[in-house]
This record gives structure tokens, C-alpha cells and sequence, in this order.
């Protein structure tokens, strides 16, 4: 009874193999999608990992004006903190060549622990260039 119902599956398969095939190309096509999706997810995240290593960077920022310097030593002494920073923070605009529109920045305090403080500096002469206004150190 079974290899009669084996033969009639084979048969009908057959029948409809371009179907089938189609089938198959799209559940491979959705496996590889899925695969594509784990590993570029695992790139991303041992990418960020290294980075946040590297760059000793902060896991909690909090934003205040005025602050008194004795904040930094409460904020010390609060269970699991192992590092705190503070920083001078202020909007400016810049004024751009070759820039229609205002260009603002956010301009931040060095560290004063230097290249061993939280939020590490790294300058880079090739992260942005534009064709139209060179970068000049």
C-alpha cells in the first residue's frame, strides 16, 4: 500500500516539478535571506562591542545645567558606577563656505583623564571629506 502511495507522490511531482521547483528556490531564498540576517546582526554587534571597548564608551549619559562639581562625587558613589566624567557642552554655528544653510555643531570638552577617560577622542583626516570644501589642519 505504501509504494503505490510513494509511486503517485513521485508521479505527481513529477507532474508538477516546475512548481515544486519554484517552491524550493523560494523557501531556499528565505533561508538565505535569514542566514544573510544572523550574520551581518553578528558583524554589527561584535563591530559595536569592540567599539564601545576601544573607545571606553559611557553606558549611562545625563544631561544637567549648572551642576555643582560636588554632583560628579554623589553620582561616584552610587552602587555599580565605576567611572564618571563631566563634560562642557555648547550648540554653536559654524559659518561654512560653499554652505547655503547654517551649519551647527556640538561642541564637547576633552576628557581630563586623557586618552584613558570615558568617550575616548578618535580624529581620523579621512572620515569626512567633501569634494566641494577640502578639510585643512
Amino acid at each position: 500500500m505504501v509504494k503505490a502511495l510513494d509511486r503517485k507522490l513521485l508521479r505527481d511531482l513529477w507532474q508538477m516539478k516546475s512548481q515544486a521547483l519554484a517552491i524550493a528556490l523560494v523557501v531556499m531564498c528565505g533561508v538565505g535571506t535569514y542566514i544573510m540576517f544572523l550574520t551581518t546582526l553578528g558583524a554589527l554587534r561584535t563591530t559595536q562591542d569592540a567599539y564601545y571597548r576601544d573607545y571606553r564608551f559611557a553606558e549611562v549619559f545625563a544631561s544637567l545645567k549648572r551642576a555643582p562639581q560636588s554632583m560628579q562625587l554623589r553620582v561616584q558613589t552610587i552602587a555599580g558606577v565605576d567611572q564618571v566624567e563631566t563634560r562642557v557642552l555648547a550648540q554653536v554655528r559654524l559659518d561654512m563656505p560653499n554652505f547655503a544653510e547654517p551649519v551647527s555643531a556640538l561642541m564637547v570638552s576633552i576628557s581630563d583623564h586623557g586618552r584613558h577617560g570615558l568617550n575616548a577622542l578618535h580624529l581620523s583626516t579621512d572620515a569626512c571629506r567633501w569634494p566641494h570644501a577640502p578639510m585643512k589642519w
